[in-house]
């Protein structure tokens, strides 16, 4: 089974920034709630939880640029 997530930017950044921790079962439903969620000038992209993504989105707060 995979299981996704939901990282947003605003489209002046190059960089995307988790969500929120939410994790869906399906691809479709993440997508979805990733469309309805997102305000005006973000952007939004579905990954797939597993350990590079959660490293590099879920330990945010851990890497300072």
């Amino acid at each position: 089974m995979m299981l996704y997530f939901v990282v947003f930017k605003n489209k002046k950044d190059k960089e995307y920034k988790l969500f929120t921790n939410t994790v869906f079962d399906k691809e479709n439903e993440a997508e979805e709630f990733g469309r309805k969620s997102m305000k005006r000038g973000f952007e939004h992209k579905v990954l797939e939880y597993n350990s590079e993504n959660h490293d590099r989105y879920w330990n945010e707060k851990e890497r300072k640029d």
